[in-house]
């Protein structure tokens, strides 16, 4: 069966054109950054495409000047609008200054040459197909907790299409066997085909990455508490329970403080439950502005909360304690009432679980209830005291 390259490019802008006025059905109109970028990346291919065609009714007019370098430039962008995409979904990406750079250079030398043809297919073919090639290399190493095939899919379908557009330069610039964009050329042809093709493939990433991300999204707003902004209860054994594995692997120590809001239930019978809620987003902030990089901070229920601190001995442990307490009076000073807390350490043990280890901690915490409040006991003291802050 013969292949006809204008029956192909009618196929392929009808895909594009489809698919770019039925995502919005499918995806809704309310999309993070990297899903809008992705969805404009197909309404402007759809764009580029309705140019490429327009332009042939027009043939080495100004008007196919102008069409033409419109459709290399929507091509560009869509490029571009696809590297964004990655970049909001995997993590920052490498080579952005190129792929802005390539946007803009595209389009401008197309048009600047347009009246050599070899010259004019030779940059646009070439210099889209780099762009391409830096689109896919995006696809790879995300930084992000994002990596699913998607990107795989993707990934393959750019490297394909930037091979055969590569190709397409080649024939147009150096060679007479491609005279024009419709000319019946094997491999015209296939770049049409695939060309026909990676909308489909294209959206499918697209719907992916988006599907994973809503994934990402719903899962941290599950493990999340929504008042602090710290870990929930589920949060903190999801994320807990693998920092104790490896620091057991590592033979590393573990320290954990509980921490309770010293009488809450006064701050919220004279004050009102309003200031309860400042008081927990209070303390939430002050775990999460003072903690390292690698601790865990979680309210795992009412005013309770726990501070896991990896490669943290029982006296860093203390030391963090008492840098938590000296900003205890100018976050009370913001509250308009005094805000203070009691808190149990424990450091981990051989083989201790985490269950084990927050029990231990725990009653330490009830120690420091009954010794007075406001001050630290650590479960590691043969007869446990109360250490009063500085």
């Amino acid at each position: 069966m013969l292949l006809d390259v204008n029956t192909l490019l009618v196929v392929t802008v009808a895909n594009i054109v489809t698919l770019a006025l039925v995502s919005p059905a499918v995806m809704g109109l309310r999309l993070g950054a990297a899903a809008r970028a992705a969805r404009w990346s197909i309404v402007v291919h759809a764009v580029g495409w309705a140019c490429m065609i327009a332009s042939n009714f027009w043939p080495e007019t100004w008007m196919d000047r102008w069409l033409s370098t419109m459709a290399v430039a929507g091509f560009a962008v869509t490029h571009w609008l696809l590297y964004v995409a990655l970049a909001h979904w995997l993590g920052p990406r490498r080579f952005r200054p190129a792929v802005i750079a390539l946007s803009i250079l595209t389009p401008v030398g197309y048009f600047a040459v347009f009246g050599s043809y070899a010259l004019r297919v030779g940059w646009a073919n070439l210099l889209l197909a780099v762009q391409l090639l830096l689109v896919t290399w995006a696809c790879f190493r995300p930084t992000t907790t994002l990596h699913g095939p998607w990107r795989m899919v993707l990934a393959g379908g750019m490297t394909g299409i930037a091979v055969l557009t590569a190709g397409r330069g080649v024939l147009g610039a150096f060679t007479d066997v491609y005279p024009t964009f419709l000319t019946p050329h094997p491999w015209n042809i296939a770049a049409m085909f695939l060309t026909s093709l990676l909308p489909v493939l294209m959206n499918f990433a697209v719907l992916g990455g988006w599907h994973e991300e809503a994934e990402t999204a719903l899962h941290k707003l599950a493990i999340t508490d929504t008042l602090t902004g710290l870990l929930n209860r589920r949060g903190w054994h999801e994320v807990a329970l693998p920092l104790i594995a490896h620091a057991s692997r590592l033979g590393q120590p573990v320290s954990l403080l509980m921490i309770d809001i010293d009488f809450f239930k006064s701050i919220n019978d004279r004050y009102g439950h309003d200031a309860g809620d400042r008081a927990l987003q209070a303390m939430g902030a002050l775990l999460r502005e003072n903690r390292r990089a690698h601790d865990v901070a979680a309210r795992i229920g009412g005013e309770e909360f726990c501070l896991l601190l990896p490669s943290c001995t029982a006296e860093a442990a203390s030391d963090i304690d008492q840098r938590l307490r000296q900003r205890l009076p100018a976050i009370g000073a913001d509250l308009g009432f005094p805000l203070d807390f009691s808190a149990g350490l424990a450091v981990r043990q051989p083989q201790e679980t985490l269950e084990r280890l927050m029990t231990r901690a725990d009653t330490a915490l009830y120690a420091a209830k009954d010794g007075g409040r406001g001050c630290l006991v650590s479960a590691e003291s043969p007869s446990p005291q109360p250490e009063k802050p500085l």
